[in-house]
């Protein structure tokens, strides 16, 4: 869909400000900043409102739109909730917001947590065939962990579902030495579903692709591939025998840096709310805590406690409905620009 000017001024200042929440170091790591520097420097707009735009311009009815998450970390590999948290109110909103049908493609030991999470954001899950069938439904899959394998369902899902856009939150990728990697440089590569196969056809294809990352380890921040090394501790030698860089080697359309990587695709949602002009399109407080309570249940931990609570990045939940308020105030607002002031906002000063 065309974009007005009208609507490239507001989504603007409403990316902005939307760039500005999320970057917000709440967990005090220190990175965020360089990161989203760097990813700013690169990119010639507020990085939220650049990922929305794509998706808005890209996608029409029933398109699919595959997203990836899961990190296989914790016991059992099974990961956390910052990124399937995310991922589930994104799908939604892709389909309220552009009525698209939404892929998930996740690690085999996540597909039960993430499942949780899209239910519990309110589309069915359905497998592949009937979800495209369905206008609420979601299909989440395993995506394979040998290569030989990914190379052949990327093929196979570039052929016969032809997405339109695919974008990735809170996941590793392969670094220069094709080896995955946790944050602080552990070795992921034996767990990790090797999406990035995919993310390179599609890119070869000139498909939209998006990353969204926290910790310069996930998929995407190729694009930053020097500020992650600089900034990143274990960044430009991982602690696994590779030797090599946490950073993955693909390089998105588009990267969005945020203090935790869920806040990043609420980000999306934001802007793509302030196009569609429906609140609705961005998930509210109450569906981001349902969310976070089925993921935690169904065995994705908060990260740094490692305990089954329902939050990301150890912050508990009221916080981040917190945030999802402010992002609903800052689209509101920032679809009628100066509205603050005019004065037959406020008709009864007019006396």
């Amino acid at each position: 869909m065309h974009i007005s000017p009208e609507q490239h001024t507001a989504l603007t200042h409403i990316g902005e400000n939307i760039d500005r929440l999320i970057t917000v170091d709440v967990t005090a790591r220190g990175v965020v900043n360089p990161l989203y520097r760097a990813a700013r420097a690169v990119q010639d707009e507020p990085l939220t409102a650049r990922a929305a735009r794509g998706l808005y311009e890209q996608v029409a009815p029933n398109d699919v739109v595959i997203l990836a998450t899961g990190m296989p970390v914790g016991p059992l590999q099974t990961g956390e909730q910052d990124g399937p948290v995310g991922i589930a109110t994104l799908a939604r909103s892709l389909v309220l917001g552009l009525k698209a049908n939404p892929v998930i493609l996740t690690d085999p030991t996540n597909v039960e947590l993430i499942s949780a999470a899209v239910r519990s954001a309110g589309l069915f899950v359905y497998p592949l065939e009937e979800s495209l069938q369905h206008p609420t439904a979601a299909c989440v899959m395993a995506f394979p962990v040998a290569e030989t394998e990914a190379e052949a369902l990327s093929e196979h899902l570039m052929h016969n579902i032809r997405p339109k856009a695919l974008i990735s939150s809170e996941r590793a990728g392969a670094n220069e030495h094709g080896e995955y990697h946790a944050a602080l440089g552990r070795s992921l590569t034996q767990w990790c579903a090797k999406v990035d196969i995919l993310f390179e056809r599609a890119r070869e294809a000139g498909v939209l692709t998006i990353g969204v990352g926290d910790g310069g380890n996930e998929l995407g921040c190729g694009l930053i591939r020097d500020a992650v090394l600089d900034t990143v501790p274990n960044g430009r030698r991982c602690q696994c025998p590779c030797g090599g860089s946490v950073v993955p080697r693909f390089v998105p359309d588009v990267l969005i840096i945020a203090a935790i990587s869920n806040w990043g695709t609420y980000g999306i949602e934001a802007c793509l709310a302030a196009l569609t002009g429906r609140r609705e399109v961005l998930h509210d407080r109450l569906i981001d805590e349902r969310v976070h309570i089925a993921c935690a249940a169904a065995g994705a931990h908060n990260d740094g406690p490692l305990l089954l609570d329902p939050g990301t990045d150890a912050v508990a939940t009221p916080l981040h409905g917190h945030i999802l308020d402010l992002m609903a105030l800052i689209v509101e607002n920032g679809a009628d620009l100066g509205g603050l002031y005019r004065r037959d906002k406020w008709p009864w000063l007019d006396r």
